[in-house]
């Protein structure tokens, strides 16, 4: 747990560079509002737009509301298969690392 009483964390890892975002979140249910803050942040600063979004199969992704998110704007929403942390290797890296 952090000063500020965040004891979670979200990681944005881009494919190509590796270029890795971290937000600390109090709650799991601040995911989706961290995921439209990194867009937001891609999209004015690297004039980019993000095309494909691959997450595991954690709750805070699973939402209606956040694949009507996707849905919106145009980004396709890969899954990786269940219980198959090796299909994930660059996040579970970068997580370990972290911690």
């Amino acid at each position: 747990m952090t000063r500020g009483e965040k004891k979670f964390y979200i990681t944005f890892i881009d494919d190509y560079s590796r270029f890795t975002r971290v937000y600390l979140l109090r709650s799991k249910d601040e995911a989706i509002k961290m995921f439209l803050t990194y867009k937001n942040e891609v999209e004015n600063q690297l004039n980019k737009k993000i095309k494909r979004l691959r997450t595991d199969r954690g709750g805070e992704y699973e939402s209606n509301n956040f694949d009507s998110i996707c849905r919106d704007h145009g980004i396709v929403h890969d899954t990786t298969p269940p219980c198959s942390p090796q299909s994930n290797g660059v996040a579970e890296r970068k997580n370990r690392t972290l911690k």
